[in-house]
């Protein structure tokens, strides 16, 4: 069990503190990326649901922007929690927050084709970047922006909704798009 004091160990090699886990009060946090990751795939409460949700710090009064664990910040307001756990990550930027949604979902698998197409179609509308900006960044080759692009633009909401939900893989998907 998280306790409201607790902070990460620090590294004894070079003293740095790896984490800093805090509770805040609900009210404190903003959800401006959950439109990136809609809630589409089966979500395993019992896997995640003591597991701190992972936020950035924001400039502006006290506010934090949630970057990983929507799903389970939703399940806590049902359940009429007030104040949650969080691990603060030293991320400044809006294009760091989106990639940080992106990483902090990939090792389980649990973003899918249409998670990276709105978070690369984002980026490149939002943040005004090249194709080539967005694979660097990612680090992904181009082509593979591209079809993200194509998956984000062309794919039919009913499309979109299945390929979310995994009734259709990324390759009809993207025959789809053709």
């Amino acid at each position: 069990m998280i306790r409201p004091s607790r902070r990460a160990a620090v590294c004894p090699a070079d003293g740095q503190v790896a984490a800093d886990i805090r509770f805040v009060a609900i009210a404190q946090l903003r959800t401006t990326y959950e439109h990136l990751r809609p809630a589409t795939l089966p979500w395993r409460s019992e896997l995640s649901a003591e597991l701190p949700i992972r936020v950035a710090i924001c400039a502006d009064d006290g506010v934090y922007e949630v970057v990983d664990g929507f799903k389970r910040l939703s399940d806590w307001r049902e359940r009429g929690y007030e104040i949650v756990p969080v691990v603060l990550e030293p991320v400044a930027s809006v294009a760091e927050h989106k990639r940080m949604l992106l990483a902090a979902n990939a090792p389980a698998r649990t973003t899918t084709a249409l998670d990276e197409a709105r978070v690369v179609c984002s980026l490149m509308s939002e943040e005004h970047w090249s194709a080539g900006q967005v694979a660097r960044f990612l680090g992904h080759k181009p082509r593979w922006v591209e079809r993200r692009v194509d998956l984000g633009t062309k794919l039919s909401p009913g499309a979109q909704d299945r390929l979310a939900r995994g009734s259709i893989g990324p390759s009809l998907a993207h025959a789809l798009t053709a």
